[in-house]
């Protein structure tokens, strides 16, 4: 049985999932989706980026993040509190991903290697931040270094 959500959760795709169950929500990591109801394993909710996009989803695709409530009852609506700088790396790993597969389809290895090398980087420190185990000295280096990464990657 469907229960309802006490107030809005927001969750961030962790896995790609095809949605291939009846009335399935495909996901793609990093994707957020909004859950509404729950049922054991499984949560029903729309995406993000995409309201008209309902339906279900496994629990173990998504991380529940802390967010903001804007609104109340039906028309609530739950923004992301994450650090604007693993939003915006995450954004730009989706972008590069076209890059690094059109490097691989040209044959260009020099390049293909060097932005894999990078993306790889990002990853790494993305996942940092969200670990939130860093000290602030090292979590200041670590951001200073990253926008580095994402400013190499974007000339």
């Amino acid at each position: 049985m469907w229960i309802a959500s006490k107030s809005p959760k927001l969750g961030v795709a962790v896995y790609n999932w095809k949605g291939d169950v009846r009335s399935g929500l495909p996901l793609e990591i990093g994707e957020t989706v909004q859950i509404l109801e729950e049922n054991g394993g499984w949560y029903r909710g729309f995406s993000t980026t995409n309201r008209s996009a309902w339906g279900i989803f496994p629990a173990c695709v998504v991380s529940i993040r802390p967010c903001t409530v804007k609104g109340s009852g039906a028309t609530a609506i739950a923004e992301l509190k994450d650090d604007p700088l693993v939003r915006e790396i995450a954004s730009v790993l989706r972008d590069w991903a076209r890059l690094w597969k059109k490097l691989y389809v040209e044959r260009e290895t020099y390049r293909f290697s060097a932005v894999a090398k990078v993306m790889r980087e990002l990853l790494s420190g993305r996942r940092a931040l969200l670990a939130g185990t860093l000290t602030q000295d090292q979590t200041r280096a670590l951001r200073l270094k990253l926008v580095a990464k994402l400013d190499w990657g974007n000339r």
